[in-house]
């Protein structure tokens, strides 16, 4: 089921400034799209690059900055043209959550080396334009691969 115009309220952990603490913070996520999974977050792993951007350590933080990129969870909906996974299914999610999916990297199913460059779990522009924020949250919409 898409649900174009659908979006919930998140809950996550995000950093306001370069101080890097964080608090509780609501957003909405993008609306899932035909190709997406929505995922009821369980788990969050916890790495220093999770700090390195909280605290604007490389310069290029966007505030306010939801952080984890080694996410598990519960398939809770998919989009209709999403094969393969379904509802209820236990997935993770890495480092990134999107690419071009059009170049020969991409074709190859190695997106990490996407030639327009993948979309990072958090830190980045999602493919709405929006900013993406990561695993220290409720939930999550990803594209299926």
């Amino acid at each position: 089921m898409d649900s174009q115009t659908k979006t919930e309220n998140c809950l996550g952990w995000a950093a306001t400034d370069p101080t890097g603490v964080l608090s509780p913070y609501k957003f909405s996520r993008r609306p899932l799209g035909s190709d997406d999974v929505s995922i009821k977050i369980t788990h969050c792993g916890v790495c220093y690059a999770d700090v390195i951007w909280s605290r604007n350590m490389l310069g290029d933080s966007i505030y306010p900055l939801v952080p984890g990129h080694e996410i598990a969870g519960i398939v809770k909906e998919v989009g209709s043209n999403v094969q393969g996974i379904k509802v209820g299914d236990h997935v993770g999610v890495g480092t990134y959550v999107n690419s071009c999916r059009n170049c020969e990297y991409c074709n190859d199913g190695i997106e990490v080396q996407c030639v327009k460059g993948p979309v990072f779990t958090f830190n980045h522009i999602d493919v709405d334009g929006t900013v993406t924020k990561g695993g220290y949250s409720s939930h999550i919409v990803v594209h299926e691969r």
